[in-house]
C-alpha cells in the first residue's frame, strides 16, 4: 500500500487505511471514531485522566498458550453444515430460483428450509398451520404493494402463484398451496424465478411433506478458528486499565479477526480494540514520519504511535505489530492512563503466548 502526502495524525484514516482481512473497519478508522465521540464532550480530559479509579480487581492477564496458527490465520475456520431439508432436496430448492449464485442450505426444520447466497438472494420454503398462518394474500414482496393471486391447478388445494406488480410489471415470486392443515409456501428472493420451477418444488414438497423425518431446527454454522474476546478476559483487561467496582468492559467482535472490548462513553469513555491484518496494509514507514517509535523485540517489527490529549480528546496509543505474514494492530483510547504502556504490555503477553 503507498501512501502518499501524509502531514499530520488526523490524516492516518485517509493515508494508513487497512483493508478487509481484520473485518469492514480498520484500527484507524476506529481511533478516529472514538476522537470524534471524545471531541463532542464538554469535560476536561486532563481532569477525566487525573481521577483516581479504584479497580474492580487485580485479575491478571493469562499467560495460557495461544494456538499460533489460528492467531495468524493460518487455520481455517470449521463450518458446521446442516442436515438435509426433511421435504426438499438442494438440487430442486435451488433449481426454484434462475441463477449462477450459490445458494447454500442455511437453515433445516420442519417448519422452515432456507438456502441463500447471503440475505438479500434466497429461496425459503415454509410450514405452518392454516389455522393460524399469515394468509398468501397477505405475503408482500415489496411493502404497500399487494400481490397479485393466480390459482393453479396443484399441487394440493387452493394452490396460488404471487405476483408482483410494484414496477408495473407482473413478476411472480412465490408460490402457496394447503395440503391437509397445513400452508405451504416457496418464497423467491432477490432472484429470478417462473411458474414451472415454483411449480416443479412445490409438487416435490407435497409428494415428501407426509412422511417427512421430523428434525431439530438447524443452521449453518461458521466458526472462526480463534476467538479473539477470549484472548483476554474482561476482568483481566479491567484491572489493567482501572475500571471500577461499577464499571465492566464489555466486548464484542470486530469484524473477521479481532474484537473491541469498551466501557462508558464521551469523555468518561475506556477502549481497546485489536485487530489482525495482512502486513503492509498500513505502512509502517509511513507512521514512523508521523512521529511513530519503533519497539524493540516485538514480533518481526513494531512501531507504536501516541496522540497526546488534548482539547476534551483524552489521547490514545495504536501499536502495529508484524508477525510472519501478518500484522496486528492495537489501539486503546479514552480515559485509560499511560496508554502506550498498555498497549505494550498487552502485545507483549500476546506475542509471548504464542
Amino acid at each position: 500500500m503507498k501512501l502518499k502526502n501524509i502531514a499530520a495524525w488526523g490524516a492516518i484514516a485517509a493515508a494508513i487505511s487497512m483493508t478487509a482481512c481484520g473485518g469492514e473497519s480498520s484500527p484507524t478508522e476506529a481511533t478516529n471514531q472514538a476522537a470524534q465521540t471524545a471531541q463532542q464532550a464538554s469535560e476536561n480530559t486532563s481532569s477525566a485522566n487525573e481521577a483516581v479509579a479504584t479497580p474492580a480487581s487485580n485479575a491478571a492477564l493469562s499467560t495460557a498458550p495461544l494456538d499460533r496458527q489460528a492467531l495468524l490465520g493460518v487455520t481455517s475456520e470449521t463450518i458446521i453444515e446442516t442436515g438435509p431439508c426433511p421435504f426438499l432436496s438442494d438440487s430442486t430448492a435451488i433449481a426454484t430460483a434462475d441463477t449462477n449464485y450459490d445458494l447454500i442450505r442455511r437453515e433445516v426444520s420442519n417448519e422452515v428450509c432456507r438456502w441463500s447466497k447471503n440475505a438479500g438472494f434466497s429461496v425459503r420454503v415454509s410450514v405452518a398451520p392454516i389455522a393460524t398462518a399469515t394468509p398468501l394474500k397477505d405475503r408482500v414482496y415489496n411493502i404497500d404493494t399487494p400481490p397479485v393471486l393466480k390459482d393453479q391447478p396443484g399441487p394440493g388445494t387452493n394452490a396460488v402463484i404471487l405476483y408482483d406488480t410494484a414496477w408495473d410489471k407482473e413478476r411472480p415470486y412465490a408460490m402457496g398451496f394447503e395440503q391437509g392443515d397445513q400452508l405451504i409456501e416457496i418464497f423467491v428472493t432477490g432472484l429470478e424465478t417462473d411458474p414451472a420451477r415454483l411449480t416443479a418444488t412445490a409438487q416435490e414438497v407435497a409428494a415428501k411433506l407426509p412422511t417427512a423425518p421430523t428434525v431439530e431446527h438447524q443452521y449453518r454454522e461458521v466458526q472462526a478458528a480463534l476467538d479473539y474476546c477470549t484472548i483476554w478476559s474482561t476482568e483481566s483487561l479491567g484491572a489493567l486499565v482501572g475500571t471500577t467496582a461499577d464499571e465492566s468492559l464489555r466486548d464484542a467482535v470486530y469484524g473477521m479477526a479481532g474484537c473491541k472490548w469498551g466501557v462508558g462513553y464521551g469523555a468518561n469513555a475506556k477502549s481497546l480494540s485489536l485487530g489482525r491484518y495482512k502486513q503492509g496494509d498500513t505502512n509502517l514507514d509511513k507512521v514512523l514520519e508521523m512521529g511513530g517509535q519503533t519497539v524493540a523485540n516485538l514480533g518481526d517489527r513494531s512501531v507504536i504511535l501516541t496522540r497526546p490529549a488534548s482539547d476534551g480528546y483524552a489521547g490514545d496509543s495504536a501499536i502495529w505489530v508484524e508477525v510472519d505474514d501478518q500484522q496486528f494492530n492495537l489501539t486503546v483510547s479514552g480515559t485509560i492512563k499511560d496508554h502506550d504502556k498498555v498497549a505494550k504490555t498487552l502485545m507483549q503477553n500476546l506475542l509471548a503466548r504464542i
